[in-house]
């Protein structure tokens, strides 16, 4: 049974941030990422970033849809962190390595598979 009543729809976003190791951040993202819900994330990430971490990991592994004003959203906050602040996206699936992929974002940006694989990658950048 869904934990919604059945007149409410489940939030198109869903958005976790935790940090690890003190100082990398990890906004955890599940649902939709478009034009409606894509300010909530950067809201949540706005918030990871005012913790001066040395790193901010987005994961997508629960995203079902990822429009590409979601993936500005991607490319502004490489673009808005300090050189000395890495970041990696979590994205394995078609919902989101795809068309990362397509549109020529896995270049630009770290995306890695899974959590352990980014937590390595920024780990990398950082040594």
């Amino acid at each position: 049974m869904s934990q919604f009543p059945t007149h409410q729809r489940a939030p198109l976003l869903a958005v976790h941030t935790e940090t690890r190791h003190d100082t990398i951040e990890i906004v955890r993202v599940r649902g939709e990422v478009d034009l409606l819900t894509a300010p909530e994330l950067t809201r949540h990430i706005e918030i990871a970033m005012d913790k001066q971490p040395s790193a901010i990991i987005i994961d997508l592994t629960d995203v079902d849809f990822l429009a590409s004003y979601g993936m500005s959203v991607l490319v502004q906050t490489k673009e808005r962190l300090p050189r000395t602040t890495r970041l990696a996206v979590v994205a394995d699936g078609p919902a989101t390595s795809r068309p990362l992929a397509v549109v020529g974002l896995a270049e630009m940006l770290t995306v890695c598979a899974t959590i352990g694989v980014a937590l390595d990658a920024v780990a990398d950048q950082n040594a």
